[in-house]
């Protein structure tokens, strides 16, 4: 008995590993720790927030490997119910496992306690790099040589009046990301597009050309 409490509080802390990880991917927490029990016990699972987790490859992974644990799981207690029943309990293993389970529930009904635990749970899962979310910043590898920025064309800028592709702009290191004009917004704004004056261009590029086009020198 006190084996078959055990087993299953170990079962729920993986349930809570997992959500963090999940969590550390992007998910969110609560969202992480439903998909997380559902994949555990094999029920609920087909949602549509199931299509977050099949589209990535780290939380396919967790899912997975809750899967395999939930299935072990069900055979571990399966086979614990079986002896349970054919061994009669004594009042020692009564009261040891009750006592097991009203501390777990007393400490999981802590606020505070959760809270440092899965804190503690996140910094750890958060050294994994395969598990960590990405920034813009890393995707885009932005550092002191490299950045995103808006630059406005004002008259005395030589792209007003050219297209993207015949201001070989991106020769230049810079890559037109949007254009916003007037009440328009153009994301991924193709080669043909004629660049007006009073345009706001999102750039990325280096931070350099970036700057000589902001401020052109004056011919």
């Amino acid at each position: 008995m006190v084996f078959l409490v055990s087993f299953i509080l170990v079962l729920f802390i993986i349930v809570e590993i997992a959500a963090i990880a999940l969590k550390i991917t992007g998910m969110d927490l609560h969202k992480a720790r439903f998909q997380a029990l559902s994949a555990l016990v094999t029920v609920g699972y087909t949602t549509s927030d199931s299509e977050l987790v099949v589209q990535h490859p780290a939380r396919r992974r967790i899912i997975m490997v809750l899967m395999v644990v939930g299935y072990l799981g069900t055979a571990t207690m399966v086979t614990a119910l079986i002896n349970i029943l054919q061994h009669p309990l004594t009042l020692i293993q009564v009261a040891s496992a009750v006592g097991i389970l009203l501390l777990t529930v007393s400490l999981l009904s802590s606020q505070r306690f959760r809270q440092k635990i899965d804190k503690g749970i996140e910094q750890r899962l958060s050294r994994n790099q395969s598990l960590r979310k990405r920034t813009v910043e890393e995707v885009l590898r932005l550092d002191r040589q490299y950045g995103v920025a808006e630059v406005i064309l004002k008259e005395n800028n030589d792209l007003v009046g050219q297209t993207i592709a015949s201001s070989k702009i991106r020769d230049k290191g810079i890559f037109i990301l949007a254009i916003e004009r007037g009440q328009n917004f153009t994301h991924s704004p193709r080669g043909g597009e004629i660049l007006q004056l009073g345009d706001k261009l999102i750039v990325y590029g280096k931070i350099s050309s970036i700057h000589e086009l902001s401020y052109p020198k004056a011919t």
